[in-house]
């Protein structure tokens, strides 16, 4: 018969004497060890700049820049995004309009279209995602780019310069004499 002494104990105990874990309650699995993702829901539309110091799951529209540089970043399958993203971690499984940087790593998902160039040490693209950009994996800055596209400048070797045109006028005209 039930008992009360058994609700104070979550932990469950099988025939055979062993003892189970209780089961976790959460409906929403915690993104990072950090704490869960603040989430941007279906009907939420945000213009402007998004930024902050927790994980970030966005499922609304969202205009203008999430810079979350040092957090993840995941665009769920029914967001849409038009803004450039910086993120330590980027997932994308619906639709983006613009550039993505990750710190360490982005993720396009199967079902996810993304318009936009990509910079990351670490790219994955699952069969099905749609894809229009280029993506530089040197983990290194536009700005870094920049100055290594740059020429050098190094002094051309000084050449003979040609001698005036009177004075070779007149070795042609010895030549035909």
């Amino acid at each position: 018969m039930w008992k009360k002494d058994d609700e104070s104990n979550p932990a469950a105990t099988t025939s055979s004497g062993m003892i189970t874990p209780p089961k976790p309650s959460s409906a929403r699995p915690a993104v990072s060890s950090a704490g869960e993702a603040a989430t941007i829901g279906r009907s939420i539309t945000i213009r402007g700049d998004v930024t902050g110091d927790e994980d970030l799951y966005i499922q609304g529209r969202v205009e203008g820049t999430v810079d979350l540089k040092q957090h993840s970043v995941t665009v769920g399958p029914e967001g849409r995004v038009k803004a450039n993203i910086k993120g330590r971690m980027v997932t994308i499984e619906g639709e983006v309009d613009g550039d993505v940087r990750g710190q360490e790593q982005v993720a396009l998902r199967s079902a996810s279209k993304v318009t936009g160039d990509i910079t990351a040490p670490r790219v994955v693209l699952e069969d099905g995602a749609t894809f229009l950009g280029s993506i530089d994996m040197s983990g290194k800055t536009p700005s870094e780019h920049k100055q290594e596209s740059k020429p050098a400048l190094t002094e051309r070797p000084k050449a003979d310069p040609m001698p005036p045109p009177s004075s070779r006028e007149n070795k042609t005209d010895a030549a035909k004499v």
